[in-house]
């Protein structure tokens, strides 16, 4: 051995050994940080575990979920399917079409006009499903809060494809019910609807939170609709207000997103076992199947060296970017508005971004693929939300009108005879905007998302185009627009 290559030897060797002592360091430095952050949120209360979520937990033997899934499995395959009916179609900014006023229908999903395409065609569907969908309004009306024990959480453990189905049924019958004239009979459909929007509320997956918010966003839509209906009686009113009073979608996005931080855990869990390897793929978060050269280099070279050096970084990365979206959450619970809410998420979504459009991003692989979008969930659940403070409070008008023979000239007359509180607006943190308008009819609004009072002005901004309720300058309450005969 010649002395050159001896100290190209020792070089080495010395290279490895300040490299490894150096990965040492940085691992110890890490997994104590962890510790103490760990120890902070604990202190905190927080819940970081499914084990802790569930202690407390005393399981559901509701079996409405099942009878549900059974009744939609039922209902089979129809060729007039009620996710094509044009609901609240806009006319105008502040404007809309009742689709069930419409002769024939609208059909705004690839039905066009087609001749069988009436009420009379839709209620011959509708018909030959009540037993289904009586079981499903019977299911409904005692909503199971979860889908029962947690015994592992990477299962399937809610039939999504299912309460969506079911959800649309509801709305298309309650219209098809409405447009008869059959009003309770569209009052127990969506009473039903308002029901299934209460179910799951203590799933810990943000998913079936958001599944939530949608079923509440077709509810609402479906709930204007049939307030256009002449014959309302004030008792049949308060079940409906009943009905989506009982929501609570800030409350549960806020439980599904300590659901899936809890769900992340079980990640690092797996990922600490000795000689651990493929765990994205043993966790289902990877494709499954014979590996490839790529995908073996991962397991065998990278991904030791990732567990080895930053593993316990990449965790409390993940916390922390969890537990700031958490607290942007529990503002919305607190009546914080959405502006307030999306600045408590933003360094955390920066720095996310940040990481994944870097080379740093191979030392934070599982965070970037177990953090989900929860910068649109948000969005998404206050508008909705906003529309269901807003359903509350047309109902509560309506029913002061029959009552009294006039609007209110202000929200306050509707407390606390007609409401226990006055309806909230989340966009500006206070109640919704009323005034009374021309022609008997009333303006019930949001300041919409950028927080400003335009008086009610449904047109859109500067550069906006005229569409649905969020694309104006406030978001307005629609009046209903004349039928268009056909």
């Amino acid at each position: 051995m010649n002395k050159s290559w001896r100290i190209g030897l020792g070089t080495g060797v010395l290279a490895l050994v300040v490299l490894s002592a150096w990965m040492l360091g940085r691992d110890s430095r890490s997994a104590n940080s962890l510790a103490k952050y760990r120890a902070q949120l604990a202190a905190k209360g927080e819940r970081l575990t499914i084990a802790e979520l569930i202690a407390a937990r005393v399981p559901s033997t509701n079996d409405s979920q099942a009878v549900l899934t059974n009744a939609v499995a039922c209902i089979g395959a129809q060729r007039l399917h009620p996710s094509g009916l044009d609901l609240r179609h806009y006319t105008a900014p502040g404007r809309a079409q009742a689709v069930w006023q419409q002769d024939p229908p609208n059909w705004g999903n690839g039905f066009g006009q087609a001749p069988s395409g009436t009420w009379e065609n839709f209620a011959a569907e509708v018909d030959s499903l009540q037993q289904p969908l009586a079981d499903i309004r019977q299911a409904l009306k005692n909503p199971a809060p979860d889908a029962g024990p947690l015994t592992n959480i990477w299962e399937r453990r809610v039939d999504f494809v299912k309460m969506r189905q079911a959800a649309q049924w509801l709305m298309g019958a309650a219209l098809c019910e409405v447009h008869r004239g059959n009003l309770e009979a569209g009052l127990e459909d969506l009473e039903a609807l308002a029901g299934l929007a209460r179910m799951e509320r203590d799933e810990y997956t943000l998913v079936a939170q958001m599944i939530r918010v949608a079923i509440t966003g077709l509810g609402t839509a479906t709930s204007w609709e049939i307030l256009q209906a002449p014959g309302w009686t004030e008792p049949q009113l308060l079940r409906l207000q009943r009905a989506w009073e009982g929501v609570d979608l800030f409350g549960g996005l806020e439980h599904g997103m300590v659901g899936e931080r809890a769900m992340g855990e079980e990640i690092w869990l797996q990922a600490h076992q000795p000689n651990q390897r493929g765990v994205l793929r043993n966790l289902g978060l990877k494709p499954a199947g014979q590996p490839s050269l790529q995908a073996l280099v991962s397991d065998y070279v990278l991904f030791p060296v990732y567990k080895f050096a930053f593993l316990d970084q990449d965790e409390l990365f993940r916390l922390q970017i969890m537990q700031e979206s958490i607290e942007a959450f529990r503002l919305l619970e607190k009546r914080h508005t959405l502006a307030e809410a999306q600045a408590r998420l933003a360094p955390g979504f920066a720095r996310l971004n940040k990481v994944a459009n870097s080379p740093q991003k191979y030392r934070y692989e599982l965070s970037l693929i177990s953090i989900p979008n929860y910068t649109r969930a948000v969005q998404t659940t206050t508008r909705n939300e906003t529309e269901r403070q807003m359903t509350i409070a047309a109902v509560a008008l309506k029913r002061f009108n029959l009552r009294e023979g006039r609007w209110p000239a202000n929200l306050n007359e509707l407390v606390p005879a007609y409401l226990a509180e006055l309806p909230y607006d989340p966009m500006s943190g206070k109640s919704l905007c009323y005034h009374t308008g021309a022609g008997g009819q009333f303006v019930l609004y949001s300041v919409g998302e950028d927080g400003r009072d335009d008086g009610g002005d449904a047109r859109p901004g500067p550069g906006g185009r005229p569409g649905g309720m969020w694309d104006g300058r406030d978001a307005v309450w629609p009046i209903v627009a004349p039928v268009q005969l056909k």
